[in-house]
């Protein structure tokens, strides 16, 4: 039956880039453009600002946009980015621009080539800020759509933007803009506002994470982009790394907690690469371990019917208020739930997933010393202690935790992302350090395989010649879907 609906081998590939700023993107970029080329595919450079004269015609800028000097040209275009979801009330208007410009693109392309059908089309699209704007193209191009995020340590991204903007302005000193850096990395990380930038909030959904500091000429971010590529045409030659497969798991751990406040996994690997133990945050029982699904008695959360930490961090609230004489008022109200008081995590039943798979490893004689720990989510300081105290030597997470206090209480005996540890510098650390490569969004999707061999049982380099993307797209339903937002957004935005 499938011949009536066939396969379509080369179908339209989208990359959305998202990237803290400061980080250097021009090499992937450049890396992502020259595989994707030497599989035979044209591919297209969508700039999301190259559209801001167009929006300009019908919105006029607050604060004016400049281009120089470099530092003016990033916040006024912030500015205005903020300015038009706004304006909008619709925080993927951007991410509308950009598909405006594919199909423009596309078009092009199709009546260059007197082409009846879309292919071999591969458009990068820069950057990305909010979540909306990930959500409407993934929605819009389903598995033909790729995020890719670029990660750089925060210190390096500091220094990258300092001397990038004494340069511009033949300052000799760039410390004289650091703090203009600093601002703008905050900034972006997670503005302040309903609309502004939230690159922390979308990094670590990526399908792919490429580490952009990687110095080491076989894993720079050039043969990561290569690496990548060549799997997605269906290279039979590559297998997960140490670092994806722990995530993997570690996600697969995640996904059996039904905690209140979110799904967290850890997975700890010996030096060898042998699994330990696995860990995700849930209520323990008596006897060891937690809960599990359909095991009878069950005393999770979930049948509580309340967060146990929410619970008494309320009750406590209300002492203090009560203390005072105080009147609890919407604004107060408002005012407490940002304080630091509330981010406690100390009064929950819940073990955390670090620790979970710590005691699983005790309970069952086995040693975590010098082990490796892959963790969904960056430690909280009270899981860091115990990690420490454990002898676990290296720790890989994907999401940040801005509420952990890993970097502030224990410097001394954690290396968080290579951070500068003062006077501590010397001391024996653990070293905490970002995931990237393929995350497990698409694990499954891009390492599974059949047969890696011919009817004579001779190796094949790919899973079809000539190589294709390891997708199953069968119809261009998205063109319907692309034109009915690129309509829209034509219609609502660039009116004349």
């Amino acid at each position: 039956m499938t011949n009536l609906l066939p396969k379509i081998a080369f179908p339209e590939l989208f990359f959305g880039l998202v990237a803290p700023i400061g980080a250097n993107i021009d090499t992937s970029i450049a890396a992502l453009k020259e595989n994707l080329e030497s599989f035979d595919y044209e591919v297209v450079d969508i700039r999301v600002t190259d559209l801001f004269p167009k929006f300009i015609a019908t919105i006029k800028p607050e604060v004016p946009l400049k281009e120089k000097p470099k530092c003016d040209r990033y916040q006024t275009y912030i500015q205005y980015g903020n300015q038009l979801r706004k304006k909008f009330e619709d925080n993927s208007i951007l991410a509308m621009a950009a598909m405006y410009q594919v199909a423009e693109k596309r078009k092009e392309i199709m009546e260059a080539n007197s082409a009846e059908l879309p292919t071999k089309i591969a458009y990068v699209m820069r950057q990305f800020k909010r979540p909306e704007e990930i959500e409407l193209l993934r929605s819009v191009y389903g598995e033909q759509f790729f995020q890719i995020s670029i990660y750089s340590r925060r210190d390096f991204r500091v220094q990258h933007l300092s001397e990038n903007f004494a340069k511009d302005e033949g300052l000799v000193n760039p410390d004289v803009k650091k703090s203009i850096a600093e601002n703008l990395v905050l900034t972006d990380e997670n503005e302040d506002g309903s609309n502004g930038q939230k690159v922390g909030k979308i990094f670590h959904h990526a399908d792919l994470i490429i580490d952009a500091d990687e110095v080491k000429e076989e894993f720079n971010a050039s043969k990561q982009v290569e690496r990548f590529t060549k799997l997605l045409f269906g290279s039979n030659s590559i297998s997960p790394s140490r670092y994806e497969y722990g995530m993997k798991l570690a996600k697969s751990a995640a996904l059996r907690s039904i905690d209140l406040s979110r799904q967290v996994g850890a997975a700890i690997f010996s030096k060898t690469g042998q699994i330990i133990s696995l860990g995700s945050n849930e209520v323990p029982k008596a006897g060891g371990g937690s809960y599990w699904d359909k095991e009878g008695k069950d005393a999770r959360e979930y049948s509580l019917g309340v967060d146990s930490n929410e619970e008494r961090k309320r009750e406590l609230l209300s002492e203090v208020m009560e203390i005072f004489n105080l009147k609890v008022t919407q604004e107060i109200k408002e005012k407490l739930n940002n304080a630091q008081l509330m981010d406690a995590l100390e009064y929950g039943r819940v073990v955390h997933a670090e620790m979970s798979a710590i005691t699983d490893a005790a309970r069952g004689g086995l040693a975590v010393k010098d082990s490796v720990l892959y963790c969904t989510t960056f430690p909280c300081h009270m899981c860091a202690k115990h990690i420490i105290a454990a002898g676990i030597s290296k720790v890989i997470f994907l999401e940040p935790y801005p509420k952990s206090l890993v970097g502030r209480q224990h410097i001394d005996s954690i290396d968080v992302e290579g951070k500068n540890r003062g006077k501590y510098k010397e001391y024996t650390s653990v070293k905490f350090v970002h995931f990237y490569g393929v995350t497990p969004k698409r694990f499954d999707e891009l390492f599974y395989r059949g047969k890696r061999k011919n009817n004579i049982g001779q190796y094949e380099k790919y899973t079809s010649l000539p190589a294709t993307p390891m997708l199953t797209i069968r119809n261009l339903a998205y063109l319907d879907v692309e034109h009915q937002v690129v309509e829209g957004a034509t219609n609502n935005i660039f009116k004349s």
